[in-house]
């Protein structure tokens, strides 16, 4: 197996964490974002992409391949968010959102698929949301991005199957990030309360565990979802969101 990991947005926050992990694990880790560190941690080289443009992809992946190798190992992290109802709703945010959500999640696994097939092994990991599996208001973009991730992410894993490529997507709620940080800062100004009743009022209070997730532990679960423990788990949605949306 090639030990070569391409993480996407892992310049700060969950896809830091993943590769973090996966540089634990002795992979060379390729970081893809638009937004680069200004030092890279031991064992992650990071490469300028736009994810959601296909010419910036498969320039990204080709440097790949030409300095280190095929990659085993796709970790789709890229995210960003925009809020607004759906009748206020600018076309250029919602193409923006799909763009890299979806497409670039597409776009991605379509540069790898060819080589993990012929490689006869491949693990996808795809970082969405419990917002793929359920709605909050004002997210139109954001949610049907990451239900779509989900049904992506089942055609791949059928057709990669025979291949022995596996593709499984992890489903987090609120993650313990400086972005989720900001937004908390955020609220405690608008509606002048503290931080731990922000957390419980507004961002946990659907989650039965009232307390953010560590990206560690989304980290933790990419670690075992490219072992071979779940080498016969594929096209599955894990929430790590603390109960909420238990069931789907």
């Amino acid at each position: 197996m090639s030990k070569i990991a391409i993480v996407t947005g892992a310049t700060s926050g969950i896809g830091a964490a993943i590769a973090c992990e996966l540089v634990k694990h002795d992979f060379q880790v390729i970081n893809f974002d638009l937004r680069l560190p200004s030092q890279d941690q031991v064992g992650v080289k990071s490469i300028e992409c736009d994810v959601s443009q296909e010419e910036s992809v498969t320039r990204a992946y080709a440097q790949v391949k030409n300095e280190y190798g095929p990659a085993a190992i796709l970790v789709n992290n890229c995210g960003l968010q925009f809020m607004s109802p759906v009748e206020d709703f600018p076309k250029e945010k919602w193409d923006l959102l799909i763009g890299v959500l979806l497409t670039g999640t597409f776009l991605c696994s379509k540069a790898v698929f060819k080589d993990m097939k012929e490689a006869g092994f491949g693990r996808i990991i795809n970082i969405s949301s419990v917002h793929g599996k359920l709605a909050s208001p004002y997210k139109a973009a954001y949610v049907a991005a990451k239900h779509g991730v989900l049904g992506l992410a089942k055609v791949m894993a059928v057709e990669g199957a025979e291949f022995g490529i596996t593709v499984n997507t992890i489903c987090p709620g609120f993650v313990d990030t400086p972005l989720m940080r900001e937004q908390v800062k955020s609220q405690m100004q608008l509606n002048q309360l503290s931080e731990d009743e922000v957390l419980k009022s507004v961002f946990l209070k659907a989650q039965n565990v009232k307390k953010l997730t560590d990206p560690g532990q989304v980290a933790g679960m990419v670690s075992f979802l490219i072992s071979d423990h779940a080498s016969t788990i594929t096209g599955e949605a894990y929430n790590i969101s603390g109960g909420w949306g238990m069931g789907l």
